[in-house]
């Protein structure tokens, strides 16, 4: 009988863990959602630059490199951008 016990909460904490993974992924998915939201709404240049750093961190947080780096490279071109901005100048490349 205490073996049928061990052998329950055994399988009982693996289910908990799958479940506790599944919502983990949830909870990323829904963070780029989120980040990727703000991100199109988003219409300063400045706020342009920070929220595609939001969503460059989302996606490096879900474990996701190539859609963070993706996004960490137009990061870096929405900050040129806003940079120009408050120069007033036209944009050119930063160095990096």
């Amino acid at each position: 009988m205490q073996r049928f016990a061990i052998l329950a909460l055994g399988l009982f904490c693996t289910a908990c863990g799958q479940l506790a993974g599944a919502q983990g992924k949830l909870v990323e998915t829904l963070r780029v959602r989120s980040a990727l939201n703000d991100y199109e709404k988003s219409a300063a240049p400045l706020d342009r630059c920070l929220k595609a750093k939001l969503v460059a961190a989302a996606y490096y947080d879900a474990k996701e490199r190539v859609e963070s780096q993706a996004w960490q490279a137009r990061e870096h071109e929405d900050c040129v951008q806003a940079l120009a901005a408050l120069r007033g100048k036209p944009a050119r490349p930063l160095k990096p």
